[in-house]
């Protein structure tokens, strides 16, 4: 285990998109932040933090 290479970061975060393939995963996310961006206007709205605030 000690010949694996530490990553050096930022240098090596374009690693993470060869496990995260944008093909399958990107739209997945930009629905699961779409989801929590409606749920947390919701919340702030529901509370009466909105416009009229």
């Amino acid at each position: 285990m000690s010949d694996v290479a530490k990553p050096r970061n930022p240098e090596d975060d374009w690693k993470v998109w060869l496990v995260v393939n944008p093909a399958t995963w990107l739209m997945p996310i930009l629905l699961t932040v779409l989801a929590i961006a409606i749920a947390v206007h919701w919340v702030v709205f529901a509370v009466g933090l909105g416009w009229h605030a």
